[in-house]
């Protein structure tokens, strides 16, 4: 099967999408092309780390995945940890046995920060092509791939990229904490504290979870287990804690009063004997 998924922000409102979608087709018509996440939020690329590390186990082997978000910093943002990020630097890898194309922006080692496989560097012709790179760069890629035609050909192995890295939960005595990585359309906020850590952190012990306005002392096992419009902690599909409240957003309870587009939710979890 020729499998090309597409992670990007260019939304279904425009025509922007089927534009790429046609130009694909028309250098392979045979392809197969899913929309991963076509609406993802404007400069978030860890919503786009978070969306293609989850999805890669259910995509066969040689599936090659677009993603097109960028990463700009603001003027007054710029550090020492951000500056490396290049948006007109594109990236390949080949990740789990499925290939990779993105921007030079930390993508890579927000899916795992431990990664450590050969990176390359796509050259392409003009600066042109810059301007709708999904279409006039990323499609050639895979064009290129879908035909069994070597990366070797279209770029350069290199080890001078960017990293970025996702905070990592921490615990202490009788405190868990982590933090928010993901908010899905239906407000649930999905956090970075695994099942596997968050029971061998609490033992035997009782907990509880410290939110805004409520306490969670019991994990469900689905939404249902809870009457509409009450909170609940469960452990998703992806084996991670997710918050959520049964027929409302969790996430306009957590965070009512959103400054800008900033949500950078910090939880804690409490164990007591």
């Amino acid at each position: 099967m020729s499998l090309v998924t597409l992670t990007t922000d260019l939304g279904y409102r425009d025509p922007y999408l089927g534009i790429v979608k046609a130009h694909l087709y028309s250098k392979f018509p045979k392809v197969t092309i899913v929309d991963l996440a076509c609406d993802v939020r404007d400069n978030a690329i860890s919503d786009a780390a978070f969306i293609l590390k989850h999805s890669l186990s259910y995509f066969p082997d040689d599936t090659i995945h677009l993603v097109a978000i960028k990463l700009i910093v603001n003027n007054s943002q710029l550090n020492q940890n951000n500056k490396g990020i290049d948006n007109t630097r594109y990236l390949f890898t080949k990740y789990k046995n499925q290939y990779i194309v993105c921007l030079d922006n930390g993508l890579i080692s927000l899916i795992d920060e431990e990664f450590n496989e050969p990176v390359y560097q796509i050259y392409f012709e003009n600066k042109n092509q810059h301007q709708f790179f999904l279409k006039d760069v990323f499609v050639d890629v895979a064009a290129h791939l879908l035909n069994k035609k070597s990366i070797k050909d279209i770029a350069v192995i290199t080890d001078d990229y960017y990293k970025a890295y996702q905070f990592n939960s921490y615990k202490n005595e009788g405190q868990l904490r982590g933090k928010n990585i993901y908010v899905d359309d239906f407000g649930n906020v999905i956090t970075n504290i695994t099942k596997e850590e968050f029971l061998k952190a609490k033992g035997k012990r009782n907990f509880a979870i410290i939110l805004p306005g409520a306490v969670i002392d019991k994990i469900s096992d689905t939404y249902d287990d809870v009457k509409f419009g009450e909170v609940l902690g469960m452990f998703n599909s992806f084996g991670l804690l997710e918050l959520a409240i049964n027929g409302k957003s969790a996430f306009q309870m957590l965070h009512p009063r959103q400054i800008g587009k900033e949500f950078d939710f910090n939880l804690l979890i409490e164990f007591n004997d």
